[in-house]
């Protein structure tokens, strides 16, 4: 009887007019966007949305910093071709029903906001056509399109965007044009004759679409113009972008060391290695100790620097096993013995932005299940290459600011007297792990500083050749540490290696998307920077 009140009851819910939203759940499918240029530089838009509506009485776009851009002849249609009335200046605080099939616009001090009713809840598709002025600038040395097709803020973040930027009277190619994109994470091309943008992951909240187009003079004769220059319109959009130059965080090295440099007397690593250590490295001695405190940032930033490990991206590995010892990872094994990782409610330390931002990684990764199984990761990593990219760049700015913060390093990157006596340590120590058989003393350190071995064996890329030396020598010792087979503590240290080189590999990809693209010659997008823009502003969708 209880069930079948509660059928009724849900049926006569999602009968009562604007209640059924309470069955509903907002979303935005897919957002598609065609601008079509003309020579005066105007251009007429057409925007696709597939959308449910699920709350609100009306749709809107923002289109704001406008300046002399003006919009006109606006038109919207439903999904059955209905035309909207056009009701000129739009009143918000209408109920939906007066809403229905109208449209409008609100004029406000730095723009408009395109309106139209939604009609009623659920899914829709409506076509929104209006027209630009001015969108393409006459520059001193160039023509320019800078404009934001797409807000960041909408009502729910889009699944999809695509955006199609073409002219009537033209091809738009690399041989008049570059492009660029800013605020999503995607592609750039040229094709067909037009610049295409495709997103390639599903939108942020914060995400929108910024267009940066350079067209060679002549190919317009546009109706504005701004008194500047590509490269400062371009030095500003780069600015926290993918595309901007990076700084070099080494110390300047004296006009001496310089002339041996550029005469090759020396090398310029050489000289790097010898001013971290303080001495030659040659005469690196044995170190039992942790080095950093066992800071893995400040560890891996020296790592790298000295050049201590022949792999990349090792640091994702060494906190793998850390999350194991700490109990934030388990593992286990699926049906054909292949080790899975799974996660447990001990997530790492909010402070700790390194191992939460790849342990947010590898969660995301492993899906529904929370279980990250073969190959989960690196299919992950290839779709989200600026995640990555950005992960990798907090490892290093994080260990280099530690370093600083902690006195072992200045801010121009030399190393000072404490800083060169735990980078000693820190190589001092892969000679003793891998030399460890050799070692004529072999105290007994307890289980939970060989823990810490493993760990810094997984950063130096020869986690394999501790574990392996610690079974063959002390193989109590190893049962003490793990409470897992030394074939399954294989896989583990293999699983997390091949990790680390999935990350290694995206980056290489990303890497090489991004350098494509900051030619113009289209690439991946950069998710930061596009500053300057017309158009867009924040917010739109359902309200």
């Amino acid at each position: 009887m209880r069930g079948r009140l509660g059928g009724i009851l849900a049926t006569l819910l999602l009968a009562s007019g604007p209640t059924q939203a309470l069955a509903l759940e907002p979303e935005i499918r897919s957002v598609s966007v065609s601008a079509v240029l003309h020579r005066d530089g105007s251009a007429s838009l057409t925007e696709q949305w597939d959308v449910t509506v699920a709350d609100g009485t009306e749709w809107y776009l923002v289109r704001s910093n406008l300046d002399d851009i003006e919009i006109s002849g606006l038109e919207v249609r439903d999904e059955n071709g209905r035309l909207f009335t056009d009701v000129g200046e739009w009143d918000v605080s209408l109920g939906i029903d007066a809403k229905a099939g109208k449209s409008g616009m609100v004029h406000k001090d730095d723009g408009v906001e395109l309106c139209w009713g939604v009609g009623s809840y659920g899914r829709h598709s409506y076509t929104v056509k209006y027209n630009m002025s001015r969108v393409v600038r006459g520059l001193e040395d160039c023509d320019l399109l800078h404009l934001q097709l797409v807000s960041p803020g909408l009502s729910s973040p889009p699944e999809h965007v695509s955006v199609s930027i073409g002219c009537d009277f033209a091809q738009i190619d690399t041989s008049n044009a570059r492009a660029w994109g800013f605020g999503f994470i995607g592609e750039c091309s040229f094709s067909d004759g037009k610049v295409l943008y495709s997103s390639s992951e599903p939108f942020r909240r914060n995400s929108s679409v910024i267009a940066l187009i350079r067209f060679d003079k002549g190919l317009f004769s546009p109706a504005a113009s701004d008194a500047t220059t590509f490269d400062k319109v371009f030095d500003k959009a780069a600015e926290g972008s993918d595309y901007a130059e990076d700084g070099d965080d080494g110390s300047p090295l004296p006009f001496l060391i310089l002339f041996l440099v550029i005469a090759g007397i020396v090398s310029a690593p050489w000289l790097r290695r010898r001013q971290i250590l303080g001495v030659s490295p040659r005469d690196i001695d044995w170190c039992r100790e942790i080095p950093f405190n066992g800071d893995l940032s400040e560890s891996a930033y020296v790592t790298r620097e000295l050049g201590l490990s022949k792999k990349e991206d090792t640091i994702a590995a060494a906190l793998i096993l850390r999350m194991i010892h700490q109990g934030q990872l388990s593992v286990g094994k699926d049906s054909g013995g292949k080790v899975e990782l799974a996660f447990s409610d001990r997530r790492p330390q909010e402070g700790d932005k390194v191992a939460s931002g790849l342990y947010d990684m590898m969660r995301e990764a492993s899906g529904s299940d929370n279980i990250l199984q073969e190959k989960e990761f690196s299919k992950w990593a290839k779709k989200h290459g600026s995640a990555v990219a950005g992960w990798t760049r907090l490892c290093r700015q994080t260990g280099q600011s530690a370093l600083v913060r902690d006195q072992f390093m200045t801010k121009s990157g030399k190393f000072l007297p404490e800083g060169q006596k735990q980078a000693r340590m820190l190589a001092g120590l892969k000679k003793f792990l891998l030399d460890f058989t050799l070692v004529s003393e072999r105290e007994a350190a307890e289980a939970v500083l060989w823990k810490e071995y493993m760990v810094y064996g997984a950063l130096l890329g020869i986690a394999d050749k501790v574990a392996a030396q610690l079974k063959e020598i002390k193989p109590e010792l190893f049962e003490q540490i793990y409470s897992y087979d030394y074939p399954t503590i294989e896989q583990v240290l293999l699983r997390s290696m091949l990790l680390s080189r999935a990350i290694t590999n995206s980056n290489a990809a990303y890497a090489a998307r991004t350098s494509r693209a900051a030619g113009g010659f289209g690439g991946g997008t950069s998710f930061g920077g596009g500053g300057g823009f017309h158009g867009g502003g924040f917010g739109g969708g359902s309200r």
